[in-house]
Formats: C-alpha cells, structure tokens, sequence
C-alpha cells in the first residue's frame, strides 16, 4: 500500500504531489485525526503565536517590491481600466 499525502478543498481531494494513476484505479481515503485544539477559535494574537508572525513595524515593509517610480494612483488607474 502506497501512502500518498493531500487534503480538501471546496470538497475536492487535492494531493500535495503529483500521482500517476490510470483512470479508474481504486483508491481509498483516511482520514488522519486532527488535535481538537486545532478546531477551536483562536485570536489573531495567539495564531500569530504559533506561526511566528511579527509585527509590523515600518509601513515601507508592507510595499514589498513595489516600484518606487509607480504611483498608487496609476496602479488604481490601471486596475479600474481592467476591469471595463
């Protein structure tokens, strides 16, 4: 038996990697049991916690590459022409 790892989205099975199955090969699917902890509600405080996300502290990180010559103007110019 072949383990081959994934997980759903919108109710589709989407596999982490590429498998070569012909077309109608049997397959059976476990599920793995997750923590209930995972489950619960959490603040954005204690997931940014457990993912080790800090804070921003210079507004300039929030640009990422931007271009320093494009305008925000432009770029919401361009984007309301798009979308005509």
């Amino acid at each position: 038996m072949t383990t081959i790892r994934g997980y759903i989205m919108n109710g589709v099975v989407v596999l982490d990697e590429s498998v070569n199955l012909p077309d109608g090969t049997p397959i059976l699917i476990e599920v793995e049991r997750v923590d209930a902890s995972f489950w619960r509600d959490k603040s954005a405080v204690e997931l940014a916690r457990e993912q080790n996300v800090h804070p921003c502290v210079d507004p300039a990180d929030l640009a990422g590459d931007w271009p320093a010559d494009e305008s925000v103007d432009d770029f919401l110019a361009m984007i309301k022409r798009s979308r005509v």
